[in-house]
């Protein structure tokens, strides 16, 4: 006996139904238990986990967690990541300090790995290379004062500059923000290349105009570290321009 289409059709939706439930149970049921090794921690809800709920001060928030249910280790998930956050000095002195070999490496942030290139300090996987590279890096900065009283002076003396520049305002409003950028750019040059630059010099408000508009544009911040949570989104506007200024 055939059945009519309609209750075919009645069927098709019914099946079609349930089986959109019952993934939404089964995501739920995965989302709600992380990982057995993982603390206690922040599920939020699904695809954004805790990310609506940090609120302007995200280390504020996560620290009224720790403090009120959670303790001085807990888990949150930011976006479809999980991170286990450590909320006193003495845990992070055993993680980081005395535990620091097993704490060295990074996490694989794509965003991040397309910009650097897979070069740099910041976030690499902690293996034998990376060992190498960060220990002789650590000696020829310290070569260089770094940590010494010779970076004390070096930056003693680019303050000395800044001050300068303040005296010459004679008090008239100004924006700062190339001239703070240049004095940072060169204590960083006077380590590394044994010399400092005008504030005035081209090539110097170039380089200090790239870094802004890399890691300090207001228009397009919050939508680079949206990228680097949710690095799909990266062909939609305004998160494909983000993207390509972030890396351009």
């Amino acid at each position: 006996m055939l059945l009519p289409e309609a209750v075919l059709n009645n069927l098709g939706v019914s099946v079609l139904i349930g089986l959109v439930t019952f993934c939404m149970l089964l995501y739920q049921y995965w989302w709600k238990f992380p990982h057995p090794c993982y603390p206690p921690g922040v599920r939020g809800v699904p695809v954004l986990g805790a990310l609506p709920f940090f609120g302007k001060f995200a280390h504020k928030t996560i620290l009224q967690w720790s403090r009120e249910k959670y303790g001085k280790i807990m888990s949150v998930r930011m976006g479809p990541n999980d991170a286990v956050v450590l909320n006193d000095y003495d845990t992070i002195i055993e993680a980081f300090v005395k535990q620091h070999l097993v704490f060295s490496s990074r996490p694989p942030i794509r965003m991040i790995r397309e910009f650097s290139g897979d070069f740099g300090l910041g976030f690499c996987p902690g293996n034998k290379k990376f060992f190498e590279v960060r220990n002789f890096t650590s000696k020829v900065l310290r070569g260089f004062g770094m940590g010494r009283i010779e970076m004390e002076i070096r930056v003693s003396d680019v303050a000395q500059d800044l001050v300068q520049v303040f005296e010459s305002l004679n008090g008239k409003a100004t924006n700062l923000r190339m001239t703070v950028g240049a004095m940072v750019c060169n204590v960083i040059s006077s380590v590394v290349l044994g010399k400092t630059y005008d504030i005035n010099d081209e090539n110097m408000k170039e380089i200090v105009h790239c870094i802004f508009n890399t890691f300090g544009d207001k228009k397009n911040s919050k939508y680079v570290m949206i990228l680097t949570f949710f690095y799909a989104m990266r062909h939609i506007p305004p998160f494909k321009k983000a993207r390509k200024m972030f890396l351009s």
